[in-house]
């Protein structure tokens, strides 16, 4: 009897690669595309399922996707959070209905082509998601919110390879690469102009931390944590953003040291494996995608669900609303949201 995997199959390079790979393995691939935009382009993605001589089901998850997606995305930019909608799509679209579909017609597995692996951990007995082998590009980080019941039922074939070793051996099987997909697939050009007619202008003020306002701005969803460019503020050092303040309709600037910390608190945390379960493993923090991962001395639990995480060196910049994403060296603890302290 064939073993049947489901793959998330969007017709780009990375998913086709897999879907190829799992078909030379001796699996049964089903590949299906979950439509999160109106205007997506289906008939692409058939081609590339073509190449495969595999036919591509289409499950159409726009209604979905505003929702958990776009609707979060609009919500937290307008309360002066920054939110990362890739790491909840993968939470609340795409593993989610994936893992839902396979259950559903009685598949084996599911597949995905993220760039990170899926790994037996002999000292947690449990299938746990580690970094992939390309650092730089590897997308485990993206992967920290998904649920761990999950884990056991997911292949990830792309975390032993390179993005060049992918994209050169999809060229040679005909796939035809014309560069990286954009960052954020429903927004075409900027975030503030996509965002503009949901929220507005709303021009405001740019203040010191001690108050002092030193000038206007166009709308504090402009601006992120830790941005330095694009302030326009003539000043006798450089200013980055500290903090907004949607409630005062402030942008809160300061020096560099202002947006260096050695201390963050995280809600909303997803564990893949429990705190007390750690022992005296290593550990680290990622706060964003690229950020280089920092060593952790403590991690206490307050209240409300809210951790405080100690750590042995300052990160730049965590921004209330990003990921947080926790690992011992290359294998992945879990992930929640960084926020404000007293905050959550």
């Amino acid at each position: 009897m064939s073993i049947k995997v489901l793959i998330g199959f969007s017709g780009g390079v990375d998913s086709f690669f897999t879907a190829y790979l799992l078909k030379e393995q001796g699996y049964e691939v089903i590949p299906i595309y979950l439509k999160l935009l109106k205007k997506a382009d289906t008939e692409k993605v058939k081609r590339a399922g073509e190449l495969l001589n595999l036919k591509v089901t289409i499950i159409d998850l726009t209604e979905e996707f505003k929702r958990e997606v776009i609707d979060y995305f609009i919500s937290y930019y307008s309360k002066g959070l920054t939110p990362n909608p890739c790491a909840v799509c993968n939470r609340e679209i795409k593993l989610k209905y994936l893992y839902k579909i396979k259950k559903k017609i009685s598949a084996d597995f599911i597949a995905t082509g993220h760039y990170a692996q899926v790994r037996f951990s002999k000292e947690f007995s449990r299938n746990l998601i580690y970094r992939g082998i390309e650092k730089g590009k590897e997308q485990s980080y993206f992967l920290s919110l998904v649920k761990r019941e999950i884990f056991d039922s997911l292949l990830l074939p792309l975390g032993k390879f390179t993005k060049k070793e992918v994209v050169k051996q999809a060229e040679k099987l005909g796939f035809p690469y014309t560069g990286e997909s954009q960052d954020i697939c429903f927004i075409e050009k900027d975030y503030v102009e996509f965002l503009k007619p949901f929220i507005g202008e709303k021009p405001g003020v740019f203040k010191l931390e001690d108050g002092t306002v030193l000038g206007k701005h166009k709308g504090f969803y402009r601006y992120t944590v830790g941005q330095r460019r694009g302030l326009g503020i003539p000043y006798k050092h450089p200013l980055y953003v500290v903090e907004i303040k949607p409630e005062e309709n402030a942008v809160i600037v300061g020096s560099k040291e202002s947006v260096l910390k050695d201390e963050i608190f995280v809600w909303k945390v997803n564990w893949h494996v429990e705190p007390e379960e750690w022992g005296k493993i290593p550990l680290q923090v990622q706060v964003r995608y690229r950020a280089k991962p920092v060593n952790v001395c403590s991690v206490e639990y307050l209240k409300n669900g809210i951790y405080r995480v100690k750590l042995a060196a300052k990160v730049d910049a965590p921004a209330p609303g990003q990921v947080c994403a926790f690992y011992s060296n290359d294998l992945l603890l879990g992930g929640g949201e960084i926020t404000k302290e007293g905050a959550g």
